[in-house]
């Protein structure tokens, strides 16, 4: 299997081997911000992460201490694993957060979200806040997919093939469920010229707190 060179979990390898061997399925999933590079990529990242890390982040110290990047979105940040099983995203403006509990349900999450970026079309606190608000957003995005090339078809194919959903909502238990994990994942920074992480809802992890006082009422 390609990536055995590399530290990441035998679940996500798989994964990212049968995505980088289909030309048109990588593409699908580059144009919803995951981009997935070669095993030689990925290596090098692991042997630099710390650097990268603090780059993004400024030096802290995270909630997380096992923590494994395996893709990239089109800003820079990073797609990455936590304690080998949940997925988590480190922004470039000093945000970060979990995404989904696995990564099953990540890559279940990008496959349906046609037309969409998960981070930009559907993570606030609005739209996560009720079934309805995230199945009208979802609705909303796959009528308003206007891509020059269509990936319908080979992320239907990839869907069928590993039994994934494309109800909006078992996507929205599993988006919701993922971002609510506890601990969240968060840096508090070690240097008074940087500032804690910020949430992916907001400027700090209140907005987490809301959605999930919100959703437990």
């Amino acid at each position: 299997m390609k990536y055995d060179n590399t530290n990441l979990p035998e679940n996500i390898r798989a994964f990212l081997e049968e995505i980088i061997n289909d030309e048109k399925l990588c593409d699908a999933f580059y144009s919803h911000d995951v981009e997935i590079y070669d095993e030689a990529w990925v290596k090098d990242l692991e042997d630099n992460f710390q650097q990268e890390f603090e780059d993004l982040m400024g030096p802290g110290d995270s909630s997380y201490k096992n923590i494994k990047a395996f893709a990239r979105d089109g800003t820079g940040a990073l797609w990455v694993v936590l304690d080998d099983e949940l997925i988590g995203y480190i922004g470039t403006e000093g945000e970060c957060g979990i995404v989904s509990r696995n990564i099953n349900e990540f890559m279940n999450i990008i496959a349906a979200l046609k037309g969409s970026s998960l981070l930009a079309d559907f993570w606030d606190l609005d739209t996560l806040s009720s079934e309805e608000a995230f199945t009208e957003a979802y609705e909303e995005s796959d009528e308003e997919d206007d891509d020059e090339t269509d990936y319908s078809e080979v992320l239907d194919k990839f869907i069928g093939k590993h039994g994934f959903t494309k109800d909006p909502k078992k996507l929205y238990e599993y988006v919701v469920k993922g971002i609510t994990v506890e601990p969240f994942f968060q840096v508090v920074a070690t240097d008074d010229e940087y500032v804690d992480s910020s949430s992916l809802l907001g400027d700090d992890q209140e907005q987490l707190e809301a959605l999930i006082d919100t959703l437990n009422n």
